[in-house]
């Protein structure tokens, strides 16, 4: 989650805010008057917002896929698992002799 910030404080700050931007994974709202003006992102999130470079998935979401794999294969444990060209020409056949 982004953490607002005010211009004056970015203006004292703009060396720590950029530190943890790029090595603490922040992300910084810069705010004037109350309302948000830009923002402060790393250049990884940029290039991800530009679509400049074809990012890598995070940590967090390589980590959820393999919990949705384990889940799958713990679904799938146990089930006989049918090759679908046996299925579809088993089928194909059921339908046919519907037809005849």
């Amino acid at each position: 989650m982004a953490r607002a910030v005010s211009v004056a404080e970015v203006k004292a700050r703009l060396s720590s805010l950029v530190n943890a931007v790029a090595f603490g994974g922040e992300r910084i709202i810069i705010q004037s008057r109350g309302r948000s003006k830009a923002a402060l992102v790393s250049v990884e999130d940029l290039r991800r917002v530009e679509g400049a470079h074809p990012s890598r998935p995070s940590k967090a979401q390589r980590a959820l896929a393999l919990v949705h794999a384990d889940r799958i294969r713990k679904t799938l444990k146990g089930l006989k698992l049918t090759d679908s060209v046996e299925e579809l020409s088993r089928v194909r056949e059921g339908r046919l002799r519907g037809l005849s």
